[in-house]
C-alpha cells in the first residue's frame, strides 16, 4: 500500500501510540499472492522506520490495513480488538518485524515455539497467520518457510487482481 494512497491514522492504547494505514477508499488493494510479493513488501516496509508491522489481508489477500507498531495486545489479539478503521474485513495476517537481526542457520527452538504459539493464537480468532517475516538490511527470514513442513506459500493460489511489485 503507497504511503500516498493510503490514509494514516494514529491510536493511543495505555500510553503506547501506534499507526494504521488503510487504503484510500478508491483504492483497490495491493494483493500478495505469494512469498515474493511478501518479500518485496518487508524490503519496503524497512524504509518506514517501524520496529513491526501487522499486515491484515482479506479473503483474497488483498491488503486491507497495516498497523504500525502495534502494541502486544493489538497484536496479538487484533481479531478481538474494536478499533477504528478495523471495520474492514481481514482473515489473514503477515507479521513484519524489522527490530531484530536475521540469524544464519536453523530456527531457535524458542523462537520456533513463539511463531507456533502466535499462529495458535491467531487461529483462536478465526485468523491465519500466514507468516512472521524478519527483515533486516538485505536479509530476511520466514518463520513459515523454516517452520512449518507445509507452508502457505507453496499452495496454489490466484488473485482476482494485480499482485504487488514494490511499486507505488
Amino acid at each position: 500500500m503507497p504511503a500516498e494512497s493510503a490514509l494514516s491514522l494514529r491510536f493511543e492504547i495505555d500510553h503506547d501510540p501506534f499507526d494504521i494505514l488503510v487504503p484510500a477508499p478508491d483504492d483497490e488493494g495491493l494483493v500478495i499472492a505469494g512469498f515474493v510479493e511478501a518479500a518485496r513488501l518487508a524490503f519496503d516496509l524497512r524504509h518506514h522506520g517501524a520496529d513491526e508491522v501487522l499486515v491484515l489481508l482479506d479473503e483474497q489477500r488483498r491488503i486491507t490495513a497495516m498497523l504500525i507498531d502495534p502494541p502486544a495486545p493489538v497484536a496479538l489479539l487484533v481479531g478481538w480488538c474494536e478499533l477504528p478503521c478495523l471495520e474492514v474485513p481481514f482473515c489473514q495476517t503477515i507479521d513484519v518485524v524489522l527490530s531484530r537481526p536475521v540469524v544464519d542457520g536453523p530456527v531457535a527452538p524458542g523462537e520456533r515455539s513463539a511463531y507456533q504459539s502466535l499462529r495458535r493464537v491467531h487461529m483462536l480468532q478465526g485468523l491465519q497467520l500466514m507468516d512472521v517475516i524478519v527483515v533486516d538490511g538485505d536479509r530476511l527470514r520466514s518463520m513459515a518457510v523454516s517452520c512449518d513442513p507445509d507452508p502457505i506459500w507453496f499452495e496454489d493460489f490466484a488473485p482476482i487482481r494485480a499482485s504487488y511489485d514494490g511499486r507505488p
